[in-house]
């Protein structure tokens, strides 16, 4: 009885929540009563360090959303509710499979019991359970059948027709009832969920550390063979990043003026780009060289001193990339993909140390993935928590690199920043805004929103509109 409540209750709130309504203050109440939801059904493991932190993430990027509704605080809290989902699942698998068991729960998680014939155990007094995906079928098959068969008869008796005709049912709005419906079906996939086991347990048990093996003789000369071959392939590969490096130096220290506004764009771009490519083929390679038995013979020393040396150029590389980005930014000033490329830069070196990590405790590859995508859905978290249309504005508006068009494509998350400098009314006439209609912004549809769609900087504006009219 207690889950068809939640669920009946899930169906609601879904509805009044976001029936019709843009992200808001929503996201944020919907968070508190699915961490409500799932603490009455699961609170056993609720207090695990995994579903705690999920669950701040998830409650942080919905305040995001209320505060300045950034696409990435948007991104950040779909990532978090279905990696709190999944932790409550299994709270000890990796990050990538708890978003599997996440996605798997929110769409499939009433159908578990059919993928598995899950023993029910044997108890003396007889207790009754409900069957949720058994009352499922019992409202909605029926309810299905009626609604056709209704229509059939309306179809074949003018009296019931006209007595179907008749009957006012105007004050039910259908669409909102298929949302509860809707929300009632994800209530009933998630308030007790459930991993993908195989996967799961096969992830749990699946060790990040390398271990040794006995070799024969015939497997010893192969390894031998590997680490010729690596050992040549990274001294090759030292020798052509230090030449890389030596025409960056050349390159920084000869940039004037003039050369900055026409070569600095491509060089930062095409070196983000290139770095990308070389960093991940870098990480790639030392991870098919360092995979196996090469981490446990002997005399291979001189091998992982070059393996560290090359983790260490491609670290100066990405120092290189970031001083030209810099040096953009302080000629040009911030953009959104100018900020990315630094968060591309910091996400690099965490992946150059993780593979120095990797190759220094003979780590596995599975490890790289559990501990980069880890730290990946960190950085996008944090990401979105910020308002950085915001910064950008005020940082271009202070050192007088301003770009109308850039500026007022960036409404309204920057709204509360132009009004501070006296130009969100003249901003808001979007004169040199390209791109269609659905990108622009429109302020009475903006700062109009009901109490679901809350958000702070409209709240803001329209307080200070209020304030003027008086």
């Amino acid at each position: 009885m207690k889950k068809t409540i939640i669920i009946i209750l899930g169906g609601i709130v879904f509805s009044t929540l976001f029936y019709t309504q843009d992200l808001g203050i929503n996201a944020f109440i919907y968070s508190l009563f699915l961490i409500i939801a799932l603490a009455i059904s699961r609170h056993q493991i609720l207090l695990k360090s995994t579903i705690i932190l999920s669950a701040v993430g998830m409650l942080a990027s919905a305040t995001a959303i209320a505060v300045h509704g950034s696409a990435w605080s948007i991104v950040g809290y779909f990532l978090s509710t279905l990696l709190f989902i999944g932790y409550v699942a299994s709270h000890q698998t990796s990050i990538y499979l708890s978003w599997l068991n996440g996605i798997y729960n929110t769409v499939l998680g009433v159908f578990h019991s059919f993928f598995y014939q899950i023993e029910e155990p044997e108890i003396t007094t007889p207790k009754k359970a409900v069957d949720v995906g058994q009352l499922v079928k019992v409202i909605f098959v029926p309810l299905v059948l009626v609604v056709v068969f209704t229509l059939l008869y309306s179809t074949a008796n003018p009296v019931f027709s006209d007595f179907l005709t008749a009957i006012d049912l105007s004050f039910i709005d259908i669409f909102w009832v298929f949302t509860a419906a809707l929300g009632a079906l994800i209530m009933a996939n998630i308030q007790s969920p459930q991993p993908i086991i195989e996967i799961t347990d096969q992830d749990i048990n699946y060790p990040n550390e390398l271990a040794p093996k006995k070799l024969n003789d015939l497997q010893l000369l192969t390894v031998k063979n590997e680490k010729q071959i690596g050992f040549i392939s990274i001294i090759c590969l030292n020798i052509l990043l230090v030449v890389v490096l030596i025409t960056e130096v050349l390159f920084i220290t000869n940039m004037s003026g003039s050369s900055k506004a026409s070569v600095l764009s491509d060089a930062v771009h095409q070196g983000v780009y290139a770095s990308i490519v070389s960093i991940i083929l870098a990480i790639g390679v030392i991870a098919f060289i360092y995979r196996g038995d090469l981490n446990f013979i002997k005399n291979n020393e001189k091998l992982r001193i070059l393996t560290y040396s090359w983790i260490g150029l491609n670290a100066l590389l990405v120092i290189s990339i970031f001083i030209k980005n810099y040096a953009y930014i302080t000629d040009h000033g911030l953009t959104h993909k100018r900020i990315g490329v630094l968060v591309y830069l910091l996400l690099t070196i965490i992946g150059l140390v993780t593979t120095y990590l990797k190759v220094s405790y003979r780590l596995n590859f599975v490890y790289l993935i559990r501990r980069n995508m880890a730290i990946g859905y960190t950085v996008i978290a944090i990401y979105g928590l910020i308002n950085w249309s915001a910064i950008i504005t005020d940082h271009n508006i202070n050192v007088q690199q301003v770009d109308r068009p850039y500026l007022e494509s960036l409404l309204p998350q920057n709204a509360l920043v132009l009004k501070d400098h006296g130009l969100y009314e003249e901003y808001t006439k979007q004169v040199y805004r390209s791109g269609s209609s659905r990108d622009r912004y429109y302020e009475s549809k903006f700062l109009n929103r009901n109490w679901q769609e809350f958000n702070y900087i409209a709240y803001k504006i329209k307080q200070d509109q209020h304030e003027i009219t008086k």
